[in-house]
């Protein structure tokens, strides 16, 4: 047996022993997303060794890769990203407020920014360092290891989104570390006020970044608002009242540079309204409609979710295991209150808690939002729940782990292609072709002080996009609808100065009959210069 020191009930350092096993769940833990790698590639024939962001067909880590090499660069952007050139107050970086690339912007110092993979890689850091601080903070027994490092390897949704590249390795790592931390006072009620005071801060600063990226979060905060209010914190009544100032300045001002980012830093994207339209319009108007809104938005998100089941995409299978084991928690919450050993470690009130912000930010999402992108919003959530059952639960583990199995046997059986990774192959470029075509893009869009004149207008694609890593970093890419782009092509008033079309569009002869010259051609497109 391995030995340790805890604490006894006087707050003093004892010796307990740590089982093998649980050591050996331990590192499962840690290298759970290496063991969603492999099952992955068991399952679909496609390996981590050989990935390569450039011929994904997901045009985000396109997006999340130029904006993190921008900081790397110059830092402040140069041209206008957005959506039908609509143009923010200051120049935006993309899509999503800084917060979301701080995390990679980061870690790219340690992978470097030259290979196609860096955010993959970033991805895995993030992954393997929440699952080490679970582990050092929960420091789970032989059976809540077990448990966890089932439920974290079978999590292949999890693992798919880490090894594509996506930035939901992120707000996966946020939430775990925000899990573990709430445990960690859970277990060490004697701990030092100057421990519990360092928890406290750490889950009040991760509900800060991620609300900052998603503000539907912030409903988090009542975890460590109860883990500072109860009888067993150590803090001193100043303290309490100096955390309980920063919860909301935490929520007030994640929100507020939310806002602040999206109004004036991002021009609206995919969508005419943002969530802040959308709430006013909600809040303005007689409380039928918003009972009516609420009903519609939930029905609508049902039936999207059964059409992603149906259709054997596992974007549905994230929204039913979130109502799953929200059940699950439910039943563990009224076992709970029932116990009362276990009842005086404050789970009954996490628990509850935990319920009540998932449930905030699931209807949040649903209407304030998308019902198409509760697969996404719901990861994280999902993730922490698996955990806390994992560790605090009886039954309930068990029940969950089958249907954690059960739904991705399903999903791999109906579609495996939707869980294989991007893999080199004959359409990536070698180390000479990717310098000559970086040449050619510094030529064709040199620096330019107005930032119109370093975007590119384009339509809106999923595929191929392999050459956007070869652009400059300060060029912008500018998605247009159709309409948007047809319009103001034919009369002339397109501000970007490039636009890039497919080949085959129609829009081309638009082009051509203005006579703007052809700038770049390749994979099937076509870079019109409109102006000198």
């Amino acid at each position: 047996m391995l030995s340790s020191t805890t604490p006894d009930h006087n707050g003093r350092r004892g010796i307990s022993r740590i089982h093998p096993a649980a050591v050996l769940f331990w590192l499962l833990i840690i290298f759970a997303p290496f063991i969603c790698a492999a099952l992955l590639q068991f399952f679909t024939g496609s390996s981590v060794r050989q990935l390569d962001a450039w011929n994904t067909t997901w045009n985000d880590e396109v997006g999340y890769n130029r904006v993190v090499v921008l900081l790397r660069n110059e830092f402040t952007p140069r041209g206008m990203a957005g959506y039908n050139e609509a143009a923010p107050a200051h120049l935006p970086y993309g899509p999503y407020n800084i917060f979301t690339y701080l995390p990679y912007f980061v870690i790219s110092f340690a992978t470097g920014i030259t290979t196609h993979n860096f955010i993959y890689y970033s991805n895995v850091i993030l992954a393997v360092l929440a699952c080490l601080l679970f582990v050092i903070l929960v420091r789970p027994g032989v059976r809540e290891g077990f448990y966890a490092a089932v439920f974290l390897a079978m999590y292949l949704v999890a693992g798919r989104y880490i090894w594509s590249g996506m930035s939901e390795g992120s707000y996966s790592f946020f939430l775990i570390l925000f899990t573990a931390l709430a445990l960690w006072l859970m277990k060490n009620p004697q701990a030092s006020s100057r421990g519990q005071g360092a928890a406290l801060f750490a889950m009040i600063l991760s509900v800060f970044f991620w609300n900052t990226m998603r503000p539907y979060y912030f409903p988090l905060l009542l975890v460590p608002l109860y883990l500072l209010l109860r009888k067993k914190s150590r803090l001193s009544v100043p303290a309490k009242i100096l955390f309980v100032i920063l919860i909301g300045l935490s929520a007030a001002g994640s929100l507020g540079l939310y806002f602040f980012f999206t109004n004036y830093n991002v021009a609206h994207y995919f969508t005419q309204n943002s969530p802040a339209q959308t709430l006013r319009a909600l809040i303005g108007g007689p409380v039928t409609a918003l009972i009516r809104q609420i009903l519609s938005t939930n029905l609508q998100a049902l039936r999207e979710v059964l059409g992603y089941l149906r259709a054997g995409r596992w974007a549905g299978g994230i929204t039913i295991l979130y109502l799953f084991q929200s059940l699950l928690l439910l039943f563990l919450l009224i076992r709970s209150l029932l116990a009362r050993e276990k009842a005086r470690d404050g789970r009954c009130a996490v628990i509850f808690l935990m319920l009540l912000a998932g449930a905030a930010v699931y209807e949040a999402n649903v209407v304030l939002y998308s019902p198409v992108q509760l697969h996404r919003m719901m990861l994280a959530i999902t993730l922490s729940y698996g955990l806390l059952l994992a560790v605090l639960g009886g039954w309930e583990r068990l029940v969950s782990q089958i249907a954690l199995i059960v739904l991705m046997a399903f999903l791999f059986v109906q579609a495996p292609g939707n869980f294989a990774f991007p893999q080199i192959n004959e359409d990536t470029l070698s180390a000479s072709q990717e310098a000559d075509l970086k040449l050619t893009f510094r030529g064709i869009l040199p620096l330019a002080d107005d930032p119109w004149d370093n975007t590119i207008a384009k339509l809106v694609e999923e595929s191929d996009m392999q050459w956007e890593f070869m652009l400059p970093s300060y060029a912008s890419l500018n998605v247009c609808q159709a309409a948007y782009m047809q319009e103001h092509l034919t009369d002339g008033t397109l501000k970007s100065k490039f636009v890039l079309l497919p080949a085959s569009s129609d829009l081309c002869d638009v082009c051509a009959g203005h006579g703007w010259p052809v700038v770049w051609e390749g994979y099937g497109r076509l870079m019109y210069q409109l102006r000198d």
